[in-house]
């Protein structure tokens, strides 16, 4: 298969697509997205009309959505497997993943924090504030999650990396940009470190992809 990838440095949705096809191996051509890449967001559109990213391009099939990509990767590619083997491990990390995917990606959203200052006259220290209330309730609840674990594992639910973890990484990373204090989360700092050690981690890391501006900037 021949595989395009569209993304954008800064996108934590990428992110977890690109961790999950280095920890499988795969061979993938990259397409940035926005000013600094090689198509503007309007020429995108194009190619997803939603306007979101990331977007695989299978042979020429386009195919959207992180979680379906992720998925997709695991069902057609060897290497690692990104689930863990256990039913019931295999069905936590998933909804670890939601948790951050669903529930506290959402909400910080450049799109979202640009409509609550709009639309709804909120300053931007009014949406931080709404945007750390959200952002600590997640973390709180997937801090709970691990130390409810029946056995303590490096990574979220294995003794390698799996789903949990493709969407803890990038989330730290963009509560690391805006400053947001992550010491109460002792557990998931822990699993995040690990991870980033890893290679397959590290190549997907904003500072390492090819449309790169240089710089990187928090709070917008």
């Amino acid at each position: 298969m021949k595989l395009t990838l569209y993304s954008r440095y800064r996108n934590s949705a990428g992110q977890r697509v690109r961790t999950a096809l280095n920890i499988k191996g795969i061979d993938y051509d990259y397409v940035g997205v926005g000013k600094s890449g090689d198509i503007s967001k309007e020429d995108y559109r194009i190619v997803n009309p939603q306007g979101l990213i990331p977007t695989l391009v299978v042979d020429g099939e386009k195919v959207t959505q992180s979680t379906a990509l992720i998925e997709f990767i695991e069902e057609n590619f060897d290497g690692p497997s990104l689930l863990p083997d256990d039913p019931v491990a295999r069905a936590r990390s998933r909804a670890f993943g939601q948790v951050i995917a669903c529930e506290m990606h959402a909400v910080g959203v450049g799109r979202m924090r640009r409509h609550l200052a709009d639309e709804h006259d909120m300053t931007k220290d009014d949406v931080r504030r709404w945007y750390e209330h959200w952002l600590h309730d997640g973390y709180a609840t997937l801090e709970t999650l691990m130390r409810q674990r029946s056995a303590p594992t490096p990574f979220c639910y294995d003794e390698k990396p799996t789903v949990g973890d493709l969407y803890l990484v990038p989330q730290f990373f963009n509560s690391r940009m805006f400053e947001i204090d992550l010491s109460p989360y002792p557990l998931l700092c822990e699993i995040d470190e690990r991870c980033r050690a890893l290679p397959a981690f590290d190549k997907a890391m904003p500072e390492n992809q090819p449309d790169f501006p240089g710089k990187l900037d928090g709070w917008r």
